[in-house]
């Protein structure tokens, strides 16, 4: 079951960097090559394979026959939280996956298992005395392969159905079984539709749980996502998803906020034309501008499920199932309540470090508050923090209104404490309590709570993704600058910046910095061959309209000195600015007091040799005796000499000496 990209014949399988298609890429950063001394490994034809010609009854059958080549390949798999649904959080402690967490969907596995392990790799897992051990129970085929035809059967605990079989129950749709020999003799590399097989459907049908999977990634165009692109790029899961011995790299439990496993591993950490773009990637992931809306391939992703709903039944007893007339989404199903969805959604925006915290069956709750299942950690102060896109999914569920802890029901199965056999929320809470071993009071209630889930797929071509003024506006702002930590000085500035546009490229042509030249010659000129003109920031970024209605030269433009103007962009410079002497002396110095505005060189004249020495002689003249001033060195080879922060401040900082001196200057 291997998840790389080559199928090797025995021992343990090697993974090699798939080829890319010959399509035209925005820069040769984005291309990823193969590592050298990579050996190239051949796929064999497994159907000339002798031990693969029988009929075969079981997977495990299938599984066994695989293992005659492939010796250490289930080894591995057990191995792997595929396997195990476990993972130990290596800084909390916490003890997580599948088989521990609550979530707000489904609620737990436990008590619950052979509807649940329908997604599990492997065979059998109907209750906790499964035995994770035998070789035999690993299934090779869910994920090699590549015929389209083999199917876990929803309710068999990981199996296929080894003969015809209805299902849903009185739906009239006939599950066949699978030639599973066939399906043997046809193995591949993985693919997006064999990861999708389950992770598509996660939260019980497709689409319904992260917002961003969903069937629609199957086979998508460039204009879902220009990674997977069936007809473009075509990445499969493993091009990003890498794996080493079977463990599959990028995980919920345990993510990389700074994506350098993802997109930086292709794109490098300056991947755009601009400066003032490439510094956003310090605080805000890649993601957040090029994936401007999840479910946006025409399948839904449920927002919001009631379970306190369910269990209202047709008189005959029979279960309720209703549609809503405009869409055709399910919103009400006896068995789980009522629900709500949403397509093409905005994402919500928060500070993420890449830690994720749970409220485990244990945890005491609030039952004054919603229930925040699975915080992430992060914030505005955290260095490794960005600004992520979430989908948020909020639900109301049972809970132990005794102890005040969440609750595990007992949901499926035939028996009578089954929760879709009775529709008795006592005794399913109570069944399901005792078999996960836990302590239930006896009294229940329902909950709101909420999750949260990073959105990383479905990545937009790139006309398509966010700018400036989808964020930095004082209206209808995707970003809450206040909500997310910044101080009120620094919303404002944020939320009222200026156009950093090709401002050439504008439709008016009185916005456009040739307009400017007809009468601004000189300033023109210069501003052409500084860095703002070489980077397309034009007149309008710094200059505004004082009255938007009107045109110019009616209307005068604003000529405003202050450092918030420079600040606007410069944002690090502008901060560390506001802590110096400059900022805060009895007559303050901003940007252009040192700087030209339209060439942004220093103003060095009157003989001087040095910006600072306009202001600070007796200073210069007090360091003409002193070994830097013979050696040449000016004011700022001190003064800015440091990478603790943009230099602005103008102090002599803690690295400064080491820098030129080196640790073992004495």
């Amino acid at each position: 079951m291997h998840q790389g990209n080559a199928t090797a014949l025995s021992g343990t399988e090697t993974t090699s960097k798939q080829d890319l298609p010959d399509v035209q890429q925005a820069d040769d950063a984005a291309t990823p090559t193969p590592d050298e001394g990579e050996i190239p490994v051949v796929p064999i034809d497994h159907t000339e394979i002798e031990i693969l010609q029988q009929e075969f009854a079981t997977g495990p059958e299938v599984t066994a026959a695989c293992l005659s080549c492939h010796t250490e390949s289930a080894k591995e798999i057990q191995a792997t939280t595929h396997w195990t649904w476990e993972y130990e959080n290596p800084d909390t402690g916490q003890l997580l996956g599948k088989q521990n967490v609550i979530n707000n969907f489904c609620v737990a596995i436990e008590s619950n298992e052979p509807r649940c392990t329908s997604c599990h790799t492997g065979y059998g897992w109907t209750d906790n005395t499964f035995d994770f051990s035998v070789e035999e129970n690993v299934d090779c085929l869910v994920c090699h392969d590549t015929t389209g035809t083999y199917k876990k059967f929803p309710t068999a605990a990981g199996h296929p159905t080894y003969e015809p079989k209805e299902f849903p129950p009185g739906s009239g749709t006939i599950w066949e079984p699978p030639d599973l020999a066939y399906v043997a003799q046809n193995i591949g590399n993985t693919s997006r539709e064999t990861c999708g097989a389950c992770h598509f459907s996660g939260g019980g049908a497709d689409g319904v749980k992260h917002g961003d999977m969903d069937s629609s990634l199957t086979n998508p165009d460039h204009q879902l996502d220009v990674h997977m692109d069936a007809a473009g790029l075509n990445f499969t899961c493993t091009e990003c998803h890498t794996s080493d011995g079977h463990e599959v790299s990028g995980s919920r439990y345990s993510m990389n906020s700074t994506d350098e496993e993802t997109c930086e591993s292709c794109h490098t950490a300056e991947p755009h034309q601009y400066d003032m773009l490439n510094q956003h990637i310090d605080r805000i992931a890649c993601q957040t501008c090029h994936i401007p809306e999840y479910a946006r391939g025409d399948v839904p992703t449920k927002m919001f499920w009631d379970w306190s709903e369910a269990g209202e039944l047709n008189e005959d007893g029979s279960i309720i199932l209703r549609t809503d007339p405009e869409t055709g989404h399910l919103i009400y199903d006896s068995r789980k309540g009522s629900f709500e969805y949403g397509e093409d959604v905005v994402p919500d925006y928060i500070w993420f470090n890449g830690e994720v915290e749970y409220t485990l069956l244990e945890d005491e709750i609030d039952p004054g508050q919603t229930v925040v299942i699975n915080p992430p950690q992060g914030s505005i102060d955290e260095a490794s923090a960005r600004i992520w896109p979430m989908k948020i999914f909020e639900a109301i569920q049972p809970y132990d209104s005794g102890n005040n802890t969440l609750v595990i029901p007992h949901l499926f199965g035939k028996d009578e404490a089954a929760y879709w056999t009775s529709f008795d929320w006592g005794p399913a809470i109570e069944a399901g309590m005792a078999y996960a071993g836990a302590d239930y009071s006896g009294e229940y209630g329902f909950i709101g709570t909420r999750m949260y889930w990073p959105i990383t797929h479905m990545v937009a071509p790139a006309e398509e993704a966010l700018d400036c003024g989808d964020c930095h506006t004082a209206e209808d702002g995707r970003l809450d600058f206040a909500a997310l930590g910044y101080s009120e000085d620094a919303a404002e500035r944020l939320t009222n910046f200026p156009p950093t546009v090709l401002i050439e490229g504008l439709d008016a042509p009185h916005y456009a910095s040739q307009y400017c030249l007809e009468c601004h010659e000189d300033q023109h000129a210069e501003w052409l061959g500084s860095t703002h003109g070489d980077k397309g920031v034009g007149c309008v970024n710094c200059h505004q309209l004082e009255d938007e209605n009107n045109e110019h030269p009616t209307v005068a433009y604003t000529i405003d000195k202050s450092g918030e103007v420079c600040g606007a962009c410069h944002l690090n410079e502008h901060n560390d600015w506001e802590l110096s002497a400059h900022a805060n002396g009895e007559n303050p110095i901003a940007c252009v007091d040192c700087h030209y505005p339209h060439t942004q060189e220093q103003r060095i004249g009157n003989g001087n040799n040095n910006i600072c020495e306009n202001c600070h002689e007796d200073e210069l003249m007090d360091s003409h005796d002193s070994t830097h001033f013979a050696a040449g060195m000016s004011c700022l080879d001190c003064h800015k000499n440091t990478e603790k922060n943009t230099g602005h401040t103008f102090d002599v900082a803690s690295d400064t000496c080491v820098l030129c001196h080196g640790q073992d200057a004495h």
